[in-house]
């Protein structure tokens, strides 16, 4: 990738990220009350959570790393039982990173 399609990408994607955090300012009430709008946001954090759960779960079918396949498990595990408790996104987030990481970390000491 070059420097000038980086730049590019960096741009657009402050204008976009400019954009849906203006929305709502620039909207009127009557289409942030639209049942779509609403959907949306009870939908979308747990959109967030199943594409980072997929994401995250990226296995090599060729060569298995049993350590890791169970680390990402678990660390799911554990995402899965925040998210119930609290529904926080955001912490959520926070302890499926930490967890992985020190499922990880434990598991290269055996």
């Amino acid at each position: 990738m070059t420097i000038n399609a980086l730049i590019i990408a960096i741009i657009a994607m402050g204008m976009i990220t400019f954009v849906l955090r203006a929305f709502p300012t620039f909207v009127p009430k009557r289409i942030l009350d639209s049942h779509l709008l609403r959907y949306l946001n009870y939908a979308l954090p747990l959109s967030v959570m199943a594409v980072l759960i997929i994401h995250s779960m990226e296995i090599d079918f060729s060569a298995p790393d049993w350590f890791s396949i169970i680390a990402k498990i678990l660390a799911l595990l554990l995402v899965l039982a925040s998210y119930g408790r609290w529904r926080n996104v955001f912490l959520s987030v926070i302890v499926g990173v930490a967890a992985l990481n020190g499922f990880l970390y434990l598991f290269s000491l055996i």
